[in-house]
């Protein structure tokens, strides 16, 4: 195991989803001088909306009211396909320059806190082993389900 950071970041973000992007952009517009990352277990951005390729993805939620504020969604389909959504993410990512704070194939195994010094430390396994991440405010930002395996009903 290896501290691959000597920072001490005030915020990391898990999951580079819809809501993991939202809380980076605000983080970022609201509180320019915290430092913060994004880390997301997979290949890619965009959660749900990049891992069900299946035909006929959409969501379930109107995209008027399910998108971001600071982004109004402005395809005319309220409940849009799964592709759409996933293109959303994306270009909230590059307009916004959120791509430089995302570690991708960055996995949380287990968070603890100390009381000591009011910080979280993060195991993260990662390509290369497991790495060390040390954060003020741990946000967390997935879904209830696994990657790994199906829920089951």
């Amino acid at each position: 195991m290896q501290t691959s950071q000597s920072t001490i970041y005030d915020v990391i973000i898990i999951g580079a989803g819809i809501t993991g992007i939202g809380t980076a952009y605000w983080l970022q517009k609201k509180c320019p001088d915290k430092s913060f990352l994004i880390l997301e277990a997979r290949h890619t951005l965009g959660g749900t909306w990049s891992l069900f390729q299946y035909p006929g993805i959409r969501s379930d939620s109107d995209m008027f009211t399910f998108g971001y504020r600071f982004k109004p969604w402005k395809n005319p389909q309220p409940i849009s396909a799964g592709g759409d959504i996933l293109q959303y993410l994306q270009e909230t990512v590059s307009e916004n320059h959120l791509a430089q704070k995302i570690r991708f194939h960055h996995k949380m195994v287990e968070a603890h806190w100390s009381d000591v010094t009011n910080t979280w430390t993060l195991h993260i396994q990662t390509l290369q082993g497991i790495e060390i991440f040390v954060c003020r405010f741990l946000s967390i930002c997935t879904r209830y389900y696994s990657y790994d395996e199906a829920q089951r009903p």
